[in-house]
């Protein structure tokens, strides 16, 4: 940040936090050790998407779900004759009770399992209005879609396509009116949160660090760039149960991401699991932390 007498403040000049943003995510081991390339990204998502589809009816996920949703209406962003985009609708989890809800939505997808689920819910929901387009965030073309300030809401729940300014800043231009966009916040997150962080510094003998897309980034830039986001953050109770041979198995799955997984690592997500089980059983709560945000997209 230039310090001299003058300069913008970081309250209106978006550029600091478009680098701190991009700095982090450069500097995070979670990045720069991930072995896979977009496409084997995109076959992950294809093999959890039955697993993800079957969580999603949890009913802490309806809760939440039914939480956002409500949130949304009270705000005015679902409104029946509104268009919305769903950039990573995965299974459907917000596409289908939204196109109840709007005129029209378009899920952009581009995991195929999680197409075909998608697909299915429509068909046995009847959501004629909503349609699937698969396809990445990043390939999408604004100007040759037509989607340049298309759409009354654009949508992103914890969805990897706005994971950069620039991503960002390209949500806000397919909008005419409102945004959604929820991610992770702080060093625990997703279903392996705590166990990740505190098994990253035993394997490569460094810290993990915060999540490398933190809300607080978009949050700050967005700030900047004159906009004014509710904010919100929800902080579930996540325990899990399982045998000790399934949490070897899928902390083994979940660190092969970013190292091959020899007999030396191994017996170190070994001992890890036997020091957090009783009897057999793998036992550990977390409480991963989600940012909410919406904003209209006329600055102050």
């Amino acid at each position: 940040m230039d310090p001299r007498p003058g300069s913008r403040p970081i309250t209106r000049n978006p550029e600091p936090w478009k680098r701190l943003w991009l700095e982090a995510k450069e500097r995070s081991p979670v990045n720069w050790r991930e072995r896979c390339g977009k496409q084997t990204e995109i076959e992950k998502w294809n093999l959890r998407a039955s697993s993800y589809a079957e969580h999603s009816e949890s009913e802490e996920s309806r809760a939440r779900r039914d939480q956002i949703m409500t949130w949304l209406e009270n705000e005015g962003a679902l409104q029946s004759d509104f268009r919305v985009l769903d950039i990573g609708a995965g299974p459907g989890n917000f596409a289908v009770p939204l196109s109840r809800e709007v005129a029209e939505v378009v899920a952009l997808e581009p995991a195929e399992e999680m197409v075909s689920i998608l697909e299915r819910r429509i068909g046995d929901g009847g959501s004629e209005n909503l349609r699937v387009i698969r396809k990445t965030w990043e390939e999408v073309d604004l100007i040759a879609e037509g989607w340049q300030g298309a759409f009354d809401l654009v949508f992103a729940s914890m969805s990897p396509g706005v994971s950069d300014p620039h991503m960002l800043e390209k949500m806000i231009a397919a909008s005419q009116d409102f945004c959604y966009l929820s991610g992770w916040s702080g060093g625990k997150w997703g279903k392996w949160g705590r166990a990740q962080s505190e098994l990253w510094p035993e394997i490569f003998q460094e810290e993990l660090g915060d999540y490398p897309s933190d809300i607080l980034y978009p949050f700050g830039m967005l700030y900047a760039l004159g906009y004014r986001p509710q904010l919100r953050f929800f902080q579930p109770r996540v325990h899990l149960e399982m045998s000790e041979e399934e949490a070897i198995n899928g902390l083994a799955d979940h660190f092969n991401r970013y190292v091959e997984i020899g007999p030396a690592i191994r017996k170190t997500i070994t001992a890890y699991v036997q020091r957090n089980s009783r009897v057999g059983s793998f036992n550990q709560e977390s409480t991963p932390c989600h940012g909410f945000m919406l904003w209209r997209v006329t600055t102050y």
